[in-house]
């Protein structure tokens, strides 16, 4: 296992805080890990974000090699943009970093289904792109009243995809009470999906537990 992406069941469920979480801590360990955003829409921060935390020597663009200005799926920044996406340059920009260091630690956008680009073959997502990535996956989600139905069905789509799913994170991007449903979604989901829960991130909890997380996934 060299590859590990960072997915997530929606957008803004903290697939950056988890993804520099989970990069430092191995960092910590002695670790050459390297850092892959391959897009950004509406800013470049996730992508500094990972550069700062891992401490890589990588240029923004190695890092991030497609910025859009638009918030929007790469599918529709690109079109209002004018702009076009050459798969293949993705592909290069990650085989350079991958060469540079032991471990990529790659973020999505979005969820897995985001729409990047049109194919002959019809639409290419995040899906495809992490399958030709021969990645493992890590799902970010959140234990709020819904998550069942999306973290379980992320979990599906990568399975039908043949990707490994090393399992779930769940982060607390508010205050949550300790109360149904939140007490029990992680466990459902854990039991429904066959995946195992890697760790659980509390809102502004510096006891959060990257050791026990890095030492699920290394496993």
């Amino acid at each position: 296992m060299n590859t590990i992406v960072i997915t997530g069941t929606n957008t803004d469920i903290g697939k950056t805080y988890v993804a520099c979480g989970i990069v430092r801590e191995l960092k910590n360990r002695g670790m050459d890990v390297g850092v892959f955003k391959p897009f950004c829409s509406g800013s470049r921060e996730d992508a500094e974000k990972l550069i700062l935390a891992s401490g890589v020597k990588d240029t923004i663009e190695e890092v991030n090699p497609f910025y859009f200005e638009q918030p929007l799926a790469p599918y529709h920044a690109l079109k209002l943009e004018g702009k076009t996406i050459d798969i293949k340059k993705c592909f290069e920009a990650f085989d350079i970093l991958k060469h540079r260091h032991d471990l990529i630690i790659v973020e999505g956008a979005g969820g897995i289904m985001v729409p990047i680009i049109d194919t002959p073959k019809g639409i290419y997502s995040f899906r495809d792109l992490f399958s030709d990535l021969a990645s493992d996956i890590i799902i970010v989600a959140s234990r709020d009243l819904g998550t069942i139905n999306h973290s379980w069905l992320s979990a599906k789509i990568c399975d039908e995809a043949g990707l490994n799913v090393a399992g779930f994170i769940f982060n607390d991007t508010k205050p949550v009470e300790e109360k149904e449903p939140a007490r029990s979604n992680p466990e459902i989901i854990e039991y429904c999906s066959g995946k195992p829960i890697l760790g659980i991130v509390k809102y502004n909890d510096k006891k959060t537990p990257w050791e026990t997380i890095a030492d699920k996934i290394l496993k």
